[in-house]
């Protein structure tokens, strides 16, 4: 039996291994014989672009080269008893490597060791990361190092902060071709977490920053905590730089505080947005924030909306973790003016939330609004004082906000609420929604997507002719029906009979086929469906729109042109409708 060390062998054969990962093959005259396609290919890959030799010197020097990175490949693919044997030849010059790979070894049993005091737990998900190099698997390097390092993390994640890695041994047994490889790791102290300290200690209220906290004190440390309160105080916007990292040493309870450090945004930014589209007409959208205003991380901004059927004027105050991490407390008021679908509208408000951030996958929400609106239209109150609260669950497991592509979301959102003034009335509005998305795997340029959306307003005391005009529902427009115009779809038959517009219950269907040409350039097909009804057995008598669509990539979310035509207009729907806006349509 004979053994060799390998353990300088390996680094080398896994950075052969790393560079032949790559998808290109370079453009190098070296042939490679003796080898299988799939091999030869990935060795190709390994080898620099050179010219044709020219001599026959060139040739051997391509051909040693060649060899020299052949041997490394091998070895870090398993095939450690292979020859590699670099030929040249003068007439014509040619460089070639001649492969006999012999018998590819396989792991035998990995050894674990560990320097310093852990827990079973921890012991066992160690062991469970280093299965990766299971017995009788082919012996390649990227599976030692993938090991160890989610070893390391499975350490970091239990609350041994200062773990690491020590040099591992590995010795190759060419008498029974296999690699047994010898693990080392140096635990170190297992850490609780403590209090956040912020430097500079101006920056954020103590208190808010304890708020920021995702862990209860005495918690064990993992680094997805620090990770998370980054992401946190970064989403608010307040600050340009977030850094989290551990003091240096314990404090007088033993446990490890976590120190912040800021950099604050520009206080004050403007931003401004249009929209446009030939059934809405032109929209621009303009906002005011004044950042960090009480040293919260909190956010007032003012926003206004000029288009040519909707104008509003908001300001909003938003104080992030008020209510726990990722549960930001919201605070509006606003008037505005539409005169979109069978009525016009004044009206103003007040409201007060608590808004789960839009990360989480599991979110709860709910808050109180109160408003006055006052209408012009045919039938129906003119004018409405409504006191409502809300409650809305989410379940989102998509994989970006604007362009999802994989994924689903699910919404329910519940609003009892009471309405006095021309007439007093009691009633529930429900709004239920999901949305799916699939990308096919390979290229990953190909999503289909679809979603489906139910309403219902059920008065539980008065009349339902009573409900305010803009809490019942209708259809038509960009974000619902494309093709036709907002708010167009809902039972006509209704105001010709003296019966306020609008439906007591709505139902949207929308399906997209998205494809990409190019990191920036797409395109999309789509169909979509919506009803408003006032008796669910007219949910059925649904309006279609169908369209095509052109998607440009601007880094954080897609430029929407689209185009569509309803299937069946109506004589006064438009025979097709333009739409240009960010983000998909859903």
């Amino acid at each position: 039996m004979r053994f060799s060390p390998a353990a300088l062998a390996l680094p080398a054969a896994a950075l052969a291994w790393a560079v032949s990962a790559s998808p290109v093959a370079a453009a190098t005259p070296v042939k490679v014989e003796g080898v299988d396609d799939d091999t030869r290919d990935a060795i190709r890959r390994v080898l620099p672009d050179r010219e044709e030799p020219q001599s026959l010197f060139d040739a051997e020097r391509l051909a040693e080269e060649a060899a020299q990175r052949a041997r490394a490949f091998l070895r870090s693919e398993g095939w450690y008893a292979a020859t590699v044997e670099p030929v040249a030849e003068e007439t014509p010059p040619r460089a070639l490597v001649r492969i006999t790979p012999g018998a590819r070894f396989a792991f035998a049993a990995p050894l674990v060791t560990f320097e310093g005091g852990i827990d079973e737990v921890s012991t066992a998900a160690v062991r469970k990361e280093i299965g990766r190099v299971a017995v009788g698997k082919p012996a390649r390097a990227a599976d030692v190092i993938a090991a160890e390092l989610a070893a390391v993390a499975a350490l970091r994640a239990r609350g041994y902060a200062h773990a690491k890695a020590l040099p591992r041994r590995t010795v190759v047994d060419h008498a029974t071709t296999s690699m047994t490889s010898q693990f080392q790791f140096a635990v170190g102290d297992r850490l609780r977490l403590g209090a956040v300290t912020v430097e500079p200690p101006g920056a954020l209220q103590p208190a808010f920053a304890a708020r920021a906290a995702n862990w209860k004190t005495g918690d064990y440390f993992d680094p997805e905590k620090l990770q998370q309160l980054r992401r946190d105080l970064a989403s608010t916007g307040a600050f340009s730089v977030v850094g989290a990292r551990l003091a240096a040493q314990p404090n007088t309870d033993g446990l490890t505080d976590v120190i912040v450090t800021l950099e604050e945004a520009k206080p004050r930014v403007i931003e401004v947005g249009v929209g446009w589209s030939t059934t809405e007409g032109f929209g621009l959208e303009a906002e005011w924030t004044r950042r960090n205003i009480t040293r919260r991380a909190d956010a007032l901004v003012v926003k206004t909306v000029l288009g040519e059927e909707q104008q509003s004027l908001t300001a909003e105050l938003t104080r992030p973790n008020a209510f726990g991490p990722g549960r930001a407390g919201q605070f509006s008021a606003g008037v505005s003016h539409d005169e979109t679908g069978p009525f016009a509208r004044n009206g103003v408000f007040v409201s007060s939330a608590v808004n789960a951030a839009d990360r989480l996958r599991y979110a709860i929400s709910y808050g109180v609004t109160a408003s006055a609106d006052f209408y012009s239209q045919a039938e129906g109150v003119e004018n409405a004082y409504v006191l409502s609260a809300f409650g809305e669950v989410r379940r989102d497991e998509t994989d970006t906000p604007l362009d999802a592509r994989r994924g689903y979301l699910l919404q329910l959102r519940a609003e009892p609420s009471i309405s006095t003034g021309d007439a007093t009335v009691a009633f529930v509005r429900a709004v239920a929604q999901a949305r799916v998305y699939h990308t096919f795997s390979g290229a990953d340029r190909y999503t289909l997507a679809a979603r489906t959306r139910l309403g219902w307003v059920e008065p539980v005391l008065g009349d339902d002719n009573d409900l305010p005009l803009d809490r019942r529902f209708y259809a038509g427009g960009g974000g619902s029906v494309r093709g036709y115009a907002f708010n167009s779809i809902y039972p006509d038959t209704m105001t010709k009979t003296g019966v306020a517009p609008g439906g007591r219950g709505l139902l949207e269907v929308s399906g997209e086929a998205r494809a990409r040409f190019t990191q920036r350039i797409g395109a999309v097909a789509f169909v979509d469906g919506g009803a408003a009804f006032r008796n669910l057995d007219d949910a059925g008598d649904m309006r279609w729109g169908v369209g095509v669509g052109a998607r440009y990539d601007l880094g954080f979310a897609p430029l929407r042109f689209d185009i569509a035509m309803p299937v069946d207009p109506r004589p006064s729907d438009s025979r097709a409708a333009f739409y240009v806006s960010i983000g998909q349509a859903f």
